[in-house]
């Protein structure tokens, strides 16, 4: 009888193994009575983002939750992090797929420039959204801020990106080094041309950051709209702009991949200052202090642009997609942006960002420290028409300022050396490649992209000649002293 009580007992305990995952399997962690008790449905959502870590923890958090109470299912989120240029460049890779299965097996794009967005994706790779009504107007009460368009502004085939953040750019500065450097603060972006700065300035590649190029693209628009209001030649402007980016260049340490490696340079000492985004610049002055960082925005020369969101052509999970983006622009996820970091997370999760929402400043609960971009937008700001009309623009800079980068260097160097220094100078500060030769370069790159790859890689090497040539004169022109000049 012992024996088989002993069994009995035995065999219950082998039972209770197997049947208690399988009972406790339907009750999440920290689940709610809507789930607990049941399995809940999986839904699933890919999203292709350049949004930093926790953005993407914060926001993925959030939603799961509200997703799991609106809906009664979880939700898995898959993020493949990737930089603006690098989506397009992995959607152009997937075309020949996608003419195949109808998908690219992406849901969504969110963050990133909304130059992007608009010129780049909404032709081809993004489909078509509307929106609940109460959401839109919630949202976006005006269609544009200091005249850039907060959401596609194409009306006859509905929007195709909406602005989920803002984000403008300025100049994140060391003051340590500087004082080293014997530098005042810097002020408007040609102060990054000074020569002191040789060596000591950080940028991010324009092909590989799509807001990068954003930066250096209000560089250019600044001198074009100062041309216009002194009736001024756009050429000359156009010339001057790119001139000041590749003198700026000549200063620099290097070109990172991606912009959010800027700040830790900065901080660090490697740089003396970088071009930098808003947010980046908070977040690094608020981990490491006011004492050492320094932030400034060039007064009257950035620009107040849209971090968009969209749904990617043939979304394999189109409405769950549909429902994330819901949540971004509604006033709960708006405000994830904005305040500081809650219970349980660690500080980085204070995002630092300005909602697209206009009603969200009118109520700053918890908020970190912030301006109402709608009150203080104005002025000088982007065009999308006339930054269309930049070309190849990103592509220029990689020639003459990233491949070439030690080349022109110690072109600048032996310029600031020479008693020709300021006419020679002048000279670097022109650039040589007009705007009707970049946009007409930009369709032999759209050729490569249809299978025609020769011309682009030919067009690349005259250009690269180009370069070097002019180089190589401006070091021959500052190594012979003018008539009368003392040696």
């Amino acid at each position: 009888m012992k024996g088989l009580n002993s069994r009995f007992v035995l065999l219950l305990l082998v039972v209770l193994v197997l049947v208690l995952p399988f009972a406790f399997r339907g009750v999440p962690s920290g689940g709610s009575p809507a789930t607990a008790g049941a399995t809940a449905p999986t839904d699933v959502l890919v999203i292709m983002t350049p949004n930093l870590e926790p953005v993407r923890r914060k926001f993925g958090k959030a939603f799961s939750q509200w997703y799991a109470r609106k809906f009664h299912r979880t939700v898995s989120i898959e993020y493949l992090v990737y930089g603006g240029g690098e989506i397009v460049k992995y959607l152009q890779a997937s075309e020949v797929a996608y003419k195949r299965t109808g998908t690219y097996n992406i849901d969504m794009v969110w963050g990133g420039s909304d130059t992007v967005f608009n010129d780049v994706l909404k032709g081809r790779y993004l489909a078509q959204v509307k929106l609940d009504p109460q959401v839109m107007a919630a949202a976006f009460p005006q269609p544009d801020i200091g005249g850039v368009p907060l959401y596609d502004p194409d009306q006859t085939n509905g929007p195709r990106w909406f602005g989920a953040a803002l984000a403008s750019f300025g100049i994140l500065y060391n003051r340590d080094v500087l004082a080293y450097l014997q530098l005042p603060e810097p002020k408007t972006w040609s102060d990054l041309a000074e020569p002191r700065y040789l060596g000591w300035v950080e940028l991010a590649d324009p092909t590989r950051s799509a807001s990068a190029k954003t930066a250096l693209t209000v560089i250019v628009e600044r001198e074009m709209q100062t041309a216009a209001e002194e009736h001024r030649s756009q050429e000359e402007a156009w010339s001057r702009g790119m001139g000041l980016i590749r003198q700026i260049a000549a200063n620099a340490r290097g070109f990172t991949v991606a912009a959010n490696e800027l700040p830790g340079l900065v901080s660090s000492g490697d740089a003396a200052a970088a071009m930098s985004i808003d947010f980046y610049a908070r977040a690094q002055i608020e981990a490491v202090g006011g004492r050492r960082l320094g932030y400034v925005e060039p007064q009257g020369a950035t620009v107040v642009t849209p971090e968009p969101i969209a749904i990617v052509q043939g979304a394999p999970h189109e409405e769950v997609a549909r429902r994330f983006m819901e949540f971004v622009l509604g006033e709960s996820g708006q405000r994830l942006w904005i305040t500081k970091a809650g219970p349980g997370e660690t500080p980085e999760m204070s995002l630092n960002r300005l909602p697209i929402m206009p009603s969200v400043y009118d109520n700053p609960v918890n908020f970190t420290a912030f301006s109402n971009p709608y009150r203080i937008a104005g002025g000088f700001n982007s065009q999308p028409a006339r930054r269309a009309a930049f070309g190849l623009m990103d592509e220029l800079i990689a020639l003459c300022c990233i491949d070439l980068l030690p080349e022109l260097r110690a072109t600048r160097r032996q310029i600031a050396e020479s008693p020709q220094a300021t006419q020679l100078d002048a000279r670097l500060g022109m650039f040589p490649i007009d705007q009707a030769t970049s946009q007409a370069g930009a369709d032999i790159r759209a050729r490569m992209l249809k299978g025609k790859p020769q011309d682009w890689l030919a067009l690349q090497r005259q250009w690269r000649r180009q370069f070097k040539q002019e180089y190589a004169e401006l070091r021959r022109a500052a190594a012979q002293a003018p008539p009368g000049a003392a040696r």
